[in-house]
């Protein structure tokens, strides 16, 4: 065990000190690197291997460039599928699936060879008749020209084919499923956008009242209408009230920035302006049709069933790929006059037909049989539990999608009327020492808290039917 451990590490080292002269690349590096004080790898050790992973001066990188813009819907989600980097990735996939069923109609390429034959030892040496007479010892130098071809078993260029041609239709499904659930992202993250932008309008509208009453206090407070401490009120809270609108303007610039991972090269500093609606039309679903529905006619579903189809078709495959492959070859050969005195022979003309087919004494195609079933029983499986897990889904996303609905409607039936009515009265009641300090605050607060309350319910709403449409795999239908 030593000694073959021994012979395989000479070896090794060998063949790496060989290839790294050939290719003028630093030696392997000692295990341990040594660092500089500045903290970077020392040159004589591992700083000459990392070297490799520098960057190349060739490549061209650009960053994208500061813009603003108002943000619809429309104009967002017709970008996405336009400019969107990852889909556009994903549709190379279908590129090369295109490409692999045009392959797999292609017949074997034929086999062109070429032969001749040169005598070494005699070709330009001469030797003596039994006259004596000079004579060119020269044994035959015979050309030859061939051609074979491999003559495939009818029924593996059928499988092939149409495995082939089903891979492909499970690339075009997965990418629907691909571009559905990227539009689907795409509608949470607008609607992520468009609720934050809400919660910032509605404290800046508080943050604007307060700044009237604030300058109002001190008014009252120099006329001696009203004591310090209830200046000081008045300015604690309006600092409470910029601390969370500060808060509520950075969340909502994170969520316009990530609407930008969703569009081009050139939108990674665009300062997006959203607008749009957060409100969305209660839609009645029908439970049972909808799983039925959406087990016939679920992209990433009909991928998976392609792809069993496809399995399946790998086992006829392999069943056939038992038979194995004929190779059939014509070869024409001159044999030019051979006029020494040892052994004179005429010039002839040859044509050889060769038949070759291996036999299969070893492998039978018994196993690669057995791993096609195997993947097939597999892709089956794997079918089962993707529907199983597609009811599941949405039978919890429904009832996510009726909870929201609830929580919206709760919303609706006055709660905000009676709040902005509550805050109106306390203002009113202020104003001519009805009401307290604390209880314009308590309510303004309250009004707030219950209108940001209400957004994101109807975010939440929004995200709800999101996610039904995204169980259901039905086409997008929200708008903003």
């Amino acid at each position: 065990m030593n000694r073959t451990a021994t012979f395989a590490g000479v070896c090794a080292l060998l063949v790496s000190g060989s290839l790294y002269a050939a290719t003028d690349l630093p030696a392997t590096p000692p295990a341990h690197a040594e660092f500089a004080p500045d903290g970077s790898v020392s040159a004589v050790h591992d700083g000459q291997y990392l070297s490799l992973a520098l960057p190349q001066h060739s490549w061209t990188v650009e960053e994208s460039q500061a813009d603003e813009q108002t943000l619809t819907w429309p104009l967002f989600i017709h970008e996405v599928m336009v400019a969107n980097l990852d889909y556009a990735a994903a549709r190379y996939n279908v590129d090369m699936a295109v490409a692999d069923a045009a392959a797999a109609k292609l017949l074997p390429n034929p086999t062109l060879s070429l032969g001749g034959t040169r005598d070494l030892t005699f070709h330009n040496r001469f030797g003596k008749d039994s006259d004596g007479k000079p004579v060119l010892l020269r044994q035959g130098e015979p050309r030859s020209v061939g051609i074979d071809q491999t003559i495939e078993w009818w029924g593996k260029r059928k499988w092939r084919i149409k495995a082939a041609d089903q891979a492909l239709h499970a690339a075009a499904a997965t990418l629907d499923d691909f571009l559905r659930n990227l539009k689907l992202d795409a509608a949470a993250a607008y609607a992520d956008a468009l609720a934050a932008q809400r919660i910032v309008d509605q404290l800046r509208t508080s943050s604007t009242f307060l700044n009237k009453l604030n300058t109002s206090q001190q008014i009252r407070f120099k006329a001696g209408d009203i004591s310090r401490p209830d200046l000081l009120e008045t300015q604690v809270e309006q600092s409470e009230f910029l601390n969370d609108l500060s808060r509520a303007e950075d969340d909502a610039e994170t969520a316009r920035f990530a609407l930008s991972t969703f569009l081009g090269k050139n939108r990674g500093q665009t300062g997006f302006i959203v607008s749009g609606d957060l409100k969305q039309p209660a839609r009645d679903y029908h439970i049972d049709n909808m799983i039925q529905e959406a087990l016939t006619k679920r992209a990433d579903l009909i991928a998976l069933r392609y792809s069993r189809d496809a399995a399946d078709s790998g086992v006829e495959l392999a069943k056939a790929s038992r038979i194995p492959d004929v190779d059939i070859g014509v070869n024409y050969a001159f044999n030019p006059a051979v006029v020494n005195p040892i052994d004179p022979t005429p010039n002839d003309h040859q044509l050889t037909l060769t038949f070759a087919i291996p036999l299969p004494l070893f492998d039978r195609g018994q196993y690669a049989i057995s791993r096609a079933k195997a993947a097939a029983h597999q892709s089956q499986v794997q079918l089962a539990s993707a529907e199983l897990h597609a009811e599941i889904d949405i039978r919890t996303a429904y009832a996510l999608y009726q909870s929201a609905l609830k929580r919206v409607a709760s919303f609706d039936n006055g709660i905000l009327k009676s709040a902005d009515d509550l805050l109106e009265a306390r203002r009113y009641g202020y104003q001519r020492g009805a009401n307290t300090l604390l209880e314009l605050i308590d309510a303004q607060r309250a009004d707030n808290q219950i209108r940001q309350d209400s957004d994101q319910a109807q975010a939440e709403l929004v995200k709800a039917r999101i996610q039904l449409e995204r169980a259901t795999g039905f086409e997008l239908a929200i708008t903003f």
